[in-house]
Formats: structure tokens, sequence, C-alpha cells
């Protein structure tokens, strides 16, 4: 079920109702951060293309979108079959940036939000594009927004390795890129199990930083932070085994 909600222009806010399949649900039988990455990445995909700013849309401007950094804050999470509403809406472009927010609802509480900022790469250039489009089609939401954006994720000292993932031929999207949601895959795959079913996730955030690519190594690193007043505060970045290039760096807030 979807509808939209008009705040002074059309479809300012979107809205689309999920219920938790068992494949979203980690060993806890809760929707896991993949899971509600990509049910995010879903009502932005669909809400695109009502907006007129979808896949194919971007293919007749030779031109795509990128996800350059996400910030996801939960208070809980849905058990498997349970039900969750997901709201979301455009800010108004700054500079080269667009920005886009969610909001997450269970039996009409919230449980958690995201923001999202995003840039257009030429499809053939890779050189990025200003989201000029006219203000009335981007239709921003005017009368209330998260009362935070996703900023940079600052880098630590005292990285260790802990994996090495290689690009999978499922890891890369319709668009031969490999999918945002992947990333946090990667990241999962290198936490214990232990801590996987102890922790309870309260904030993840990720920024992309290069393109990877099919069969590339991706050497996993983890910095804790050790004074942090929660009991799993840790930074951790993905580096490019061939050149040494930093593809990602994610942060995440666990008790």
């Amino acid at each position: 079920m979807r509808f939209c909600l008009n705040i002074g222009m059309k479809e300012a806010i979107y809205k689309k109702t999920y219920q938790v399949s068992i494949n979203s649900v980690n060993i806890n039988k809760k929707l896991g951060l993949y899971g509600i990455l990509g049910y995010l990445q879903d009502i932005a995909t669909v809400h695109a293309e009502e907006m007129g700013f979808g896949l194919e849309d971007m293919i007749r401007d030779q031109s795509f979108w990128v996800l350059v950094r996400q910030k996801l804050r939960m208070t809980r999470f849905p058990g498997w079959n349970e039900k969750l509403e997901i709201q979301t809406w455009s800010r108004e472009p700054q500079g080269m940036y667009a920005f886009r927010d969610f909001e997450i609802f269970q039996d009409g509480e919230k449980i958690g939000d995201c923001s999202t900022v995003w840039m257009i790469l030429d499809g053939k250039t890779r050189k990025v594009k200003k989201p000029d489009f006219p203000l009335e089609r981007i239709n921003p939401r005017t009368d209330y927004q998260l009362d935070y954006i996703a900023h940079k994720v600052e880098p630590r000292e005292n990285f260790e390795k802990v994996n090495t993932i290689v690009v999978r031929n499922s890891d890369l999207d319709l668009n031969m890129h490999v999918n945002n949601t992947k990333y946090s895959q990667w990241i999962l795959d290198s936490i214990p199990i232990e801590l996987h079913k102890t922790a309870k996730l309260n904030e993840f955030e990720i920024n992309f930083m290069a393109e990877t690519h099919l069969g590339d190594d991706i050497d996993i690193y983890r910095a804790r932070n050790e004074e942090g007043e929660l009991n799993h505060d840790i930074v951790y970045k993905g580096v490019r085994h061939s050149d040494g290039k930093t593809c990602f760096l994610a942060k995440i807030l666990a008790n």
C-alpha cells in the first residue's frame, strides 16, 4: 500500500507500508540493518520514478544518481511479519548536492529516521553535474525536515584489518555498480557473531568515497573508540587492495 500526502505542493511526502519478510530479518528475528536499508532504497527509487528522476529518466539524460552519505538512527527494529511505514521527501538542493529524508513508523510511533546526500554523475565523463532541476519539479518539503544531515565520518588512527571481501556478481545492481546496501552487508560480515546476538544497533552512517568493481578485493578495517559511552562505537573502512584507495568509511553505534 502506498499513498502521498500533499503539503503545499503535489506529492511532497511519499509513504509506503512494508511487512517484514523472512528474507529481511536477522538471527534475532528482527528486521536487520541490511533489510531496513533495502526498504529505504526501495521507497526512494519508487518516489524518484514518480517525480521524474528515476532510472529511465536519468538514462535519457545520460546521467545517474550516486549516494554520497547516509545516516540512519533507530530506537527499535520491528520483528518478523510486523509492519512498518516509511515516509520520505526531498529537501531543497544545495550546490552540487541533493538531499532525501526518511522517517520510519510502527503503529503510529516513530522508531527511526534517515538522512541521505546524493550527487548526479555524467554517465560518460563520470563528472559531477549540478541538480539544477526546477524547484517545483523537485518539490521539497517545506513544513518540516530532520534535525540533522548526514555528514562526513571522521577517520581514526587505530585501524586493524578484520576481513577481506571479494566483490561478486551478486553485489552488483542493475547499473552494474555495487549496490549501496551491499557495503553494510560487508560490514555485518566483518562483525563477530557474538555481537550480532547481543548488541542493539542505534546508529549507522556511511560515506561512499570511491566506486568498487567486480573482482575487487576490499580489505575491511575496524577502529574502536574505547572511551565511548556506548559499548560499541566503531568506525569501519573499506580499502581496495590493488591501489590502497579508501572506498568507504562507516560508523556504528550500538549497545
